[in-house]
């Protein structure tokens, strides 16, 4: 079991630092290096560390690993009927003004979207990053009328610094085109689904959902900062 442990750790350190040196180092990837760090330490000091260790250690990780798999599943379940009236395509950060990879996805499952239902609008979320000179909701809506949504039927919400004002904002604007309410679908990567329809839901809404992919090398900063804002939501958020 030692070597085991020992290997694991040290296979996903070197996984987490090449990682860290083609994307950067956020908050989420520096709590998964952090405890991927844990995990060698473990591994070199199995055999003296108290049982009582072995089951916080195990209870953790089992828990850790628990929730990451059930936001991949749940977020990789779509709901829409591709019949609602609006369409949540909600930010993930821009770097140099550009969309990232995970933006990407959103906007790439979108358009994919956009195929099946023309007629509906597309409400794209996100306000202005430090260092940023154009809004995510900006760059998020001349991506998709490049590829091909009619500007016309594209709504920016532009203030939002986080998933709940994302929805809170642009709730406030939907209330001048829907007066009499609207039906909703959420475009977000999986890893993200489960917290927006949390939220959503707690302001009212009932989005279906139609979850994008998550780039496979931003899963270690991904999801370990979802874990960790699934909890903050839970306890504070709301």
């Amino acid at each position: 079991m030692k070597k085991i442990i020992l290997t694991i750790g040290i296979l996903t350190l070197i996984y987490t630092l090449i990682t860290a040196i083609a994307t950067g180092i956020g908050i989420g990837l520096f709590l998964f290096i952090f405890l991927t760090i844990i995990v060698v330490i473990y591994g070199l000091l199995f055999d003296r560390v108290h049982k009582l260790i072995h089951i916080l250690m195990g209870a953790g990780f089992a828990t850790f690993f628990g929730m990451i798999s059930f936001l991949a599943i749940y977020g990789s379940i779509h709901t829409t009927d591709f019949t609602e009236d609006v369409v949540f395509v909600l930010g993930a950060g821009l770097v140099a003004d550009e969309v990232t990879p995970t933006l990407e996805a959103r906007l790439n499952q979108t358009l994919q979207y956009f195929e099946y239902n023309p007629n509906a609008v597309f409400i794209v979320c996100g306000g202005y990053g430090t260092g940023q000179t154009i809004s995510e909701a900006r760059a998020m809506a001349d991506f998709l009328v490049a590829s091909g949504i009619p500007y016309e039927q594209i709504i920016l919400e532009d203030l939002s610094t986080n998933t709940y004002e994302n929805f809170a904002f642009a709730i406030d604007i939907l209330a001048e085109y829907f007066p009499d309410g609207f039906s909703s679908v959420v475009i977000t990567n999986n890893f993200h689904m489960y917290r927006s329809g949390y939220l959503a839901r707690h302001l009212g809404l009932e989005p279906t959902r139609f979850g994008a992919s998550t780039p496979f090398w931003t899963w270690p900063r991904n999801f370990t900062r979802e874990f960790m804002a699934v909890f903050n939501t839970w306890l504070f958020q709301t």
